[in-house]
């Protein structure tokens, strides 16, 4: 028993000192952990997001879709780039690592993206260590920018630890978003 205890204050401590994700220049995060709702039902996940890219739709667009440099500007990917191409749909497959605290997991997916341009880019797992996934971002303008609303449905094909994983899923969402609206704002 004490040994659990010792085991969760090191997590609950290594979460503590955990920065929270990309700046704005401000020094708030440009996506909160909190703006992020993870739901888990089982070895399932679901997330949800609702956010506002300073950068009109077209610029968005343009970053969300770069998939042959995602690499380059998400913090937890290694490498993403796309192996087949057909009019609007993709297969994209991306390695990284995910980590929170002292927790990591590798993950690497394959995934067919369909694309409406400018609007609606939908995700469809194939393979990878991901059992399912399933995702739709979409992209409307609103006043100073471009509204983003994420859903994804994932069931990973590894362990998640059962007080951390929502908190895990949580955090590397808004990082890997703030990352995308820095990007956005760093290309206009």
């Amino acid at each position: 028993m004490l040994r659990m205890i010792n085991f969760l204050m090191l997590v609950v401590a290594a979460a503590l000192l955990q920065p929270q994700g990309v700046m704005a220049a401000e020094g708030s995060p440009v996506v909160a952990d909190s703006d992020v709702r993870v739901g888990r039902s089982g070895a399932s996940f679901s997330v949800d997001l609702v956010m506002h890219a300073p950068v009109p739709p077209p610029q968005a667009w343009a970053v969300l879709t770069d998939f042959e440099h995602m690499a380059d500007f998400i913090p937890n990917l290694k490498s993403s780039q796309v192996v087949e191409r057909k009019e609007m749909a993709l297969q994209v497959s991306q390695k990284g690592v995910a980590r929170y605290g002292i927790f990591s997991a590798d993950f690497e997916s394959l995934r067919e993206i369909r694309l409406t341009p400018q609007h609606e880019i939908r995700a469809h797992g194939l393979g990878g260590n991901v059992k399912r996934m399933e995702s739709v971002m979409q992209l409307e303008a609103e006043t100073g920018g471009t509204r983003l609303q994420y859903h994804a449905e994932v069931q990973p094909d590894f362990w998640f630890p059962p007080l951390i994983g929502p908190a895990l899923v949580q955090r590397q969402t808004a990082e890997q978003f703030s990352a995308m609206i820095q990007e956005m704002l760093r290309r206009r």
